[in-house]
């Protein structure tokens, strides 16, 4: 892992688990990701909850040793991705961006009710800018993110195929 954080500096004081919001209604104990990390435990790699971050930041404004653990998790997610360990639900977003232009795809309903609304049939976003032929943002987005390797379920399908 790039040195981007002061992870070597953690004292596994508990201070990002108290302070996850996330980790209050789910298995995510940040404290243990970084442990994992120092540790070289690769198996962190393939821990579903490092996709259970939100990146509220609430643990790296809090960490007293500017550990960073937001940062840290994100790196791991970036890694884990490249190995193709993504969760099923971000793959999910990232397909809606890519066919979209929005990772929460509106259909009829949603239009028709913001209609009703007084608000534009589609919001300001890459689904309006795709539809006025301004997708440079989105095809720019495609390259780095839609050659992404399958996730290791759909590997499995694949091989049992």
């Amino acid at each position: 892992m790039e040195r981007k954080s002061n992870i070597w500096q953690c004292i596994q004081c508990g201070t990002c688990t108290a302070s996850c919001e996330s980790g209050r209604w789910t298995a995510l104990k940040t404290r243990s990701i970084i442990r994992k990390v120092v540790l070289g435990d690769l198996s962190v790699l393939k821990d579903p909850d490092i996709w259970l971050c939100t990146t509220c930041y609430q643990c790296y404004e809090r960490c007293p040793r500017d550990v960073r653990p937001t940062d840290v998790i994100m790196e791991l997610r970036n890694y884990a991705t490249k190995l193709g360990n993504i969760s099923p639900n971000h793959r999910a977003v990232v397909g809606y961006l890519k066919n979209f232009g929005h990772a929460v795809p509106i259909n009829d309903e949603i239009r028709k009710r913001r209609v009703e609304l007084g608000l534009d049939e589609l919001p300001p976003t890459a689904f309006k800018f795709k539809q006025e032929g301004d997708d440079k943002d989105l095809k720019n987005f495609e390259e780095h993110m839609f050659d992404l390797p399958p996730v290791k379920e759909e590997k499995k399908e694949e091989e049992d195929a």
